[in-house]
C-alpha cells in the first residue's frame, strides 16, 4: 500500500514504481522471482570452468548480473519505503519477501563462486578476458579469492537461507523497533513533549544544555525499555556471524570485514596506530569546547552542542541548498549540477516526522541510474552536512552511472570518499565567509566535531564491536555487560575529555551501524573514508580544478581495486605506511591549533596547561 495518510515523504519514488500495490512493481518482483529460479536451475547444469565452456560462463554471469542489478533495484525501493514509513505492514512484507529473493541470489553466487575456486588459473583468465565480461575482471578475482574461504554450495545455500529467518530477521526487529519508537522530552520549565527517536540527534545539537540532556536521558529512557529485545538482536546477529565464520575457517572475525572493505590489515592497524596517537589532539578540542560551554568536561550529551555565533541555526531548506549549491559550484560546476538535479527532481526526503527512521543514508538504482537521500533537516548547521554528505555519495554513483553495474560496486572505504569530501567542500566555503570570532568558532566546532567523530566516537565502536566478538565467541552477553564495554570503549576513546558522569551506556542500543545484518564493523570504514578525503582535499586546494579529472577518476575506479591500488594508482601513495595517515592528521592538528587560539582571544588562555601534540 502507499505510506499512510500521515506519511507523505518529500522524494518521488514514482520513477522505481507507481505505487507498492501497483501491478508495474507486483509484475517485476514476479519476474525477477522466475528470474532467479530460472539462474538457479541453469547454475546447476553449468560444466566446470574450462577454456571450452567459458562461452557458457560468460553468458551465464551476464545474465546474473542483470538479475542482481534489478534484485538491487527493489531494494532500494523497498529500503527508501520502509525508512520513511517504518509503520507499514505492507513495507515490512515486501521486504521479508525480498530477503527471500536475496537469499536465491546468494546460493546462486555461492555455487559460481565454488566453481571459480575450483577453476584452473589459465581457464579462470580465459574467463575473465571475454568481451562480455568486460570490467568485470576486478570483481571475478576478488570473488575466486574469496572463494577459499567458503563452505560447500550447499551449506552456503543453507547459510543464506537461514539469514532470512535469523540474522536478517533480527535486523529487521530493530528497525521496526527503532522506527516506531518514541520518547519523552522533558525539559525543566516546558511542557513534556513525545517525539520520534530519529529527533534524537538535532536536539543534541541544540544551545540550551537542558534540552540536550533531557534529550539523551529521554532517548535512553525509551531504548531501555526494550534492553532484553536489543540485546537479543545484538547477539543473535553477532553470534549467527561467528558461527559461519567458524564453518567458513575464518581465522579472525574482522577478516571478512577486511575483505568486504577491500583493505589489509596492515594498512587498518596502521591508520589505527595514527588515530591513537593524534587521539590527544582531539580530545583537547573537546576541552577548549567545555570552557566555551562553561564546563569542565563536557558530557556525551554535549559533544554536538554548538559554540560560537550561531550561523546558519534555523536555516530554512530552501537558505540550506542555496548555500549548499554554493559550496559546490565553487569547488566543481558538475557537483552543483549534480545536486540541484537531486533536489528539482525530488530525489530527498528531508522533513521530520513520526513513523520516519532516524539516521541518514543515500540508496541508488543501476537499472534507473538514480538516487535518493533519506534524512531529518531541522534548519541545524549539521543537518546541511549531513545532505552534503548524502549528496556526495550521490555524486559518486553519478559518475560512475556509464559503467556496467558489476564495476560500481566499491567497499565502504572507498564510499566515504566523496560524502566526506563534500562535507569539507562546504565547510571551507563557511570558514571562508566567517566574518567574526564567533563564526568562526562555530564553523571551526562543526568541523572538528568530525575529527571528535572519526577519530573518537569511530574508534569507539570500533573498540565495542571487537569487545563484544571476543566475548560473544563463550556465550551471549547481557544488557549490564554490553552497558560495561561501551563505557569502557568510551573511557579509551576520550580519556578524561568527557565527564565520567555524562557518558552514554545505551550507545550500543541507539547505534543503527551495530544491527545492519549485510555487513560487520560498519564503523572503521568511516574512519579510513574521512582521512582519505581529507588528504584529497588537500591535494585539491593545493592544485586547484586541475585537481578535478583525477578525482573524477578515481572515484571511477573504486569499483575495481582495492584500496590501497586506488591510493597508489591516483595519489602515489602507500596506505599500509604511516606517512600519508599522517599528513592527513596534520590538517587537522592546524583547525585544532586555530580553534584553540580563538577559544584564548574570547576567554584567555588557560591557567593549566594540557599538553596535546602530534609528532610525525
Amino acid at each position: 500500500m502507499q505510506p499512510s495518510a500521515k506519511i507523505q515523504p518529500n522524494w518521488d519514488m514514482t520513477p522505481y514504481f507507481p505505487d507498492i500495490e501497483g501491478e508495474v512493481y507486483h509484475e517485476f518482483f514476479s519476474e525477477l522471482s522466475r528470474e532467479l529460479a530460472a539462474l538457479g536451475a541453469r547454475s546447476a547444469d553449468l560444466p566446470p570452468i574450462e577454456v571450452d565452456t567459458v562461452g557458457d560462463w560468460a553468458a551465464f554471469l551476464a545474465s546474473w548480473e542483470a538479475a542482481s542489478s534489478r534484485l538491487g533495484h527493489v531494494s532500494s525501493y523497498l529500503g527508501c519505503l520502509g525508512a520513511a514509513d517504518a509503520r507499514s505492514d505492507a513495507i515490512r512484507g515486501e521486504t521479508a519477501r525480498l530477503a527471500w529473493l536475496r537469499a536465491a541470489q546468494e546460493k546462486i553466487w555461492a555455487m559460481a563462486s565454488h566453481r571459480f575456486g575450483e577453476a584452473s588459473r589459465e581457464a579462470f583468465e580465459v574467463l575473465v578476458g571475454q568481451p562480455d565480461l568486460e570490467g568485470m575482471g576486478y570483481r571475478l578475482r576478488r570473488a575466486r579469492q574469496g572463494a577459499r574461504k567458503s563452505m560447500a554450495p550447499e551449506l552456503e545455500g543453507l547459510a543464506a537461507d537461514l539469514k532470512v529467518t535469523g540474522l536478517g530477521a533480527w535486523a529487521r526487529l530493530y528497525d521496526q523497533i527503532s522506527g516506531t519508537l518514541t520518547f519523552e522530552l522533558a525539559v525543566p520549565g516546558q511542557p513534556v513533549r513525545e517525539l520520534p527517536v530519529s529527533m534524537t540527534r538535532s536536539l543534541l545539537e541544540d544551545r540550551d544544555p537542558e534540552v540536550r540532556r533531557a534529550a539523551l536521558t529521554g532517548a535512553n529512557v525509551a531504548w531501555s525499555r526494550h534492553a532484553d529485545s536489543l540485546a537479543a538482536c545484538l547477539n543473535n546477529i553477532s553470534g549467527s556471524r561467528l558461527t559461519v565464520y567458524r564453518r567458513r575457517g575464518e581465522e579472525h572475525y574482522l577478516d571478512p570485514a577486511l575483505f568486504g572493505a577491500a583493505i589489509e590489515r596492515k594498512t587498518l592497524n596502521t591508520m589505527m596506530e595514527v588515530v591513537t596517537t593524534a587521539q590527544p589532539l582531539v580530545r583537547r578540542y573537546l576541552w577548549n569546547k567545555a570552557r566555551l560551554l562553561g564546563k569542565e568536561r563536557l558530557g556525551f550529551q554535549d559533544l554536538k552542542a554548538p559554540v560560537g555565533k550561531g550561523d546558519g541555526e534555523g536555516r530554512s531548506w530552501g537558505e540550506g541548498v542555496a548555500l549548499l549549491f554554493e559550496a559546490f559550484e565553487a569547488f566543481h560546476p558538475e557537483l552543483a549540477d549534480f545536486a540541484r538535479h537531486a533536489v528539482e527532481h525530488r530525489w530527498i526526503d528531508y522533513e521530520p516526522r513520526l513513523g520516519k527512521r532516524p539516521g541518514a543514508f543515500c540508496s541508488s538504482s543501476s537499472l534507473i541510474n538514480q538516487s535518493r537521500i533519506f534524512l531529518s533537516y531541522h534548519g541545524k548547521p549539521g543537518d546541511l552536512l549531513t545532505l552534503s554528505h548524502e549528496l556526495g555519495h550521490g555524486f559518486h554513483n553519478w559518475v560512475m552511472r556509464d559503467l556496467r553495474p558489476w564495476a560500481r560496486g566499491y567497499p565502504m572505504t572507498l564510499a566515504e570518499t566523496a560524502s566526506t569530501f563534500c562535507e569539507q567542500v562546504v565547510t571551507d566555503l563557511l570558514l571562508e565567509r566567517a566574518a567574526s570570532v564567533g563564526e568562526r568558532l562555530g564553523v571551526l566546532d562543526e568541523r572538528l566535531q568530525d575529527a571528535a567523530t572519526f577519530l573518537l566516537n569511530i574508534p569507539m565502536r570500533f573498540w565495542f564491536e571487537s569487545a563484544l566478538y571476543d566475548e560473544r565467541r563463550d556465550g551471549e552477553v547481557g544488557v549490564h555487560r554490553l552497558q560495561e564495554m561501551m563505557l569502557d570503549a568510551q573511557r579509551r576513546a576520550y580519556g578524561d575529555a568527557l565527564d565520567p558522569d555524562e557518558l552514554d551506556p545505551w550507545f550500543w542500543a541507539s547505534k543503527l551501524h551495530f544491527y545492519i545484518s549485510s555487513v560487520s564493523f560498519y564503523n572503521f570504514p568511516y574512519t579510513f573514508g574521512y582521512l582519505f578525503s581529507f588528504g584529497l582535499f588537500a591535494r585539491a586546494l593545493k592544485e586547484g580544478r586541475g585537481f578535478l579529472p583525477r578525482y573524477k577518476a578515481l572515484l571511477r575506479e573504486t569499483g575495481g581495486a582495492t584500496a590501497e591500488e586506488v591510493a597508489a594508482r591516483n595519489l602515489g601513495v602507500d596506505l599500509r605506511a604511516p606517512a600519508f595517515w599522517e599528513e592527513c592528521i596534520g590538517l587537522i592538528q592546524a583547525d585544532c591549533a586555530a580553534f584553540e587560539d580563538l577559544v584564548n582571544s574570547v576567554l584567555g588562555p588557560q591557567n593549566e596547561v594540557r599538553t596535546a601534540h602530534f609528532h610525525r
